[in-house]
């Protein structure tokens, strides 16, 4: 295996940090639901999470289904403070993910977060570990998501380090596309919403069955 040399790292959230992707889930069943629409598999709803589709939530209706749009918009609109509060203090980290942090840290790297998700996040306040990063920028920061580089960039100027100096960890097609995007390095974890078929085709340079594994391919 061809170790890294990193100067730092830079992650996704939701399915790499947090094990929050069976929530997301849970969510599109409660929409579908309240619509008077039919639930769907878990790998319909982690497909369109995977790819970053703006309309995810839309395509899940039926066909026939009237005006999903506005039916979508009425549920997100009462249902959407609970389901943030949910998120902001109910979250987990991904099982061995917060010893990784501190190890990484204790070797001297910079480490940041770039994620589709605000850049708030309370729970690595209640996981000890927000300390832990230099930069973190979630979607208000930037004009361009994932696959776009843009969130990746924006993290590394935080970071101070050059693009190959820095290896991006995702769950998903998107985050590998938005690391390579940026010129850094790329790791995949199988935590989230992609599985290794799903990752295996945009080239990352290392697939790892979680973070937890992360060190194994680093030079520390």
């Amino acid at each position: 295996m061809n170790k890294l040399h990193v100067r730092g790292v830079i992650f996704d959230m939701d399915g790499t940090l947090a094990d929050s992707v069976g929530f997301f889930y849970e969510i599109a069943l409660e929409i579908l639901a309240l619509a008077g629409a039919p639930p769907v598999p878990r790998e319909q709803v982690y497909a369109l999470m995977r790819v970053g589709d703006a309309a995810a939530l839309e395509k899940l209706f039926p066909a026939d289904y009237p005006d999903p749009a506005t039916t979508l918009k009425r549920i997100v609109d009462s249902r959407m403070q609970e389901w943030m509060q949910r998120y902001h203090h109910e979250t987990r980290p991904i099982p061995g993910s917060l010893e990784v942090l501190h190890a990484l840290h204790a070797h001297g790297l910079r480490l940041g977060i770039a994620t589709s998700s605000g850049r708030a996040l309370p729970f690595l306040d209640h996981w000890g570990v927000r300390h832990l990063f230099t930069g973190i920028i979630g979607r208000e920061d930037v004009e361009s998501r994932k696959p776009h580089p843009e969130p990746i960039l924006k993290c590394l100027a935080l970071l101070q380090l050059q693009p190959h100096e820095v290896v991006y960890v995702g769950d998903s097609p998107i985050d590998i596309r938005a690391g390579k995007a940026a010129g850094s390095y790329t790791a995949g974890v199988l935590t989230g919403t992609s599985h290794h078929d799903a990752l295996h085709p945009e080239g990352p340079d290392h697939i790892l069955e979680s973070v937890a594994m992360l060190r194994s391919i680093l030079h520390l």
